[in-house]
């Protein structure tokens, strides 16, 4: 019955914490930078991409295991010489994925000084909340340039407080939804039967 097909159905992640929940650091267009983040309460892969920033994230996949000081991950952003010196203002996409299926995401928002010889620009700001949000699946990842830059560090350190997401699992809803079907139901059979 219901009971047997509940139980069958695979556990998603019970959450996902990363911190810091917004950065801000410089990356030279000749080189890159690297930005450590540290992740809790998930045990599985990180599928890593960029919004609204038109540069070059490595990793794009880290597996990470749950543990009571939170997982290291660090990321390396390569600046691009084509894109001169300017502000990017965007988000850090970090998808959890569990049995190759996104179970839940953050986005850390991000903001990027791209420093390279010539005048500043600002890039346009998207007009979103400030705060980490629940990510898309997206469609597809974002074209990486063709080659890498030399490497430079500059460890950003992260900030204690994690902002945690919490999706609605759809497992329990579909099975509450199932058996509050079957319940009204025998609730219509057991009525007309009483009233014949």
């Amino acid at each position: 019955g219901v009971a047997t097909l509940l139980l069958a159905a695979p556990v998603l992640a019970a959450g996902l914490a990363i911190s810091p929940p917004t950065v801000e650091f410089d990356v030279p267009a000749d080189g890159s930078a690297e930005v450590e983040f540290l992740v809790y309460d998930f045990t599985g892969d990180l599928e890593i991409s960029l919004e609204d920033i038109p540069l070059r994230v490595e990793p794009t996949t880290v597996p990470v295991t749950a543990k009571e000081e939170g997982t290291k991950v660090v990321l390396a952003f390569y600046g691009d010489e084509s894109l001169g010196a300017q502000v990017f203002n965007g988000k850090i996409r970090f998808l959890a994925l569990t049995g190759g299926t996104v179970a839940m995401g953050i986005k850390v928002r991000a903001t990027i000084n791209h420093i390279a010889a010539g005048p500043l620009e600002e890039a346009p700001a998207p007009t979103e909340e400030s705060m980490p949000e629940e990510a898309p699946i997206p469609a597809e990842q974002a074209p990486a340039p063709p080659t890498p830059a030399p490497a430079t560090s500059l460890p950003v350190p992260p900030v204690p407080a994690p902002e945690r997401a919490t999706e609605f699992p759809i497992v329990p809803v579909a099975g509450i939804a199932a058996g509050l079907a079957i319940v009204i139901t025998l609730i219509v059979v057991f009525g007309r039967r009483l009233r014949h």
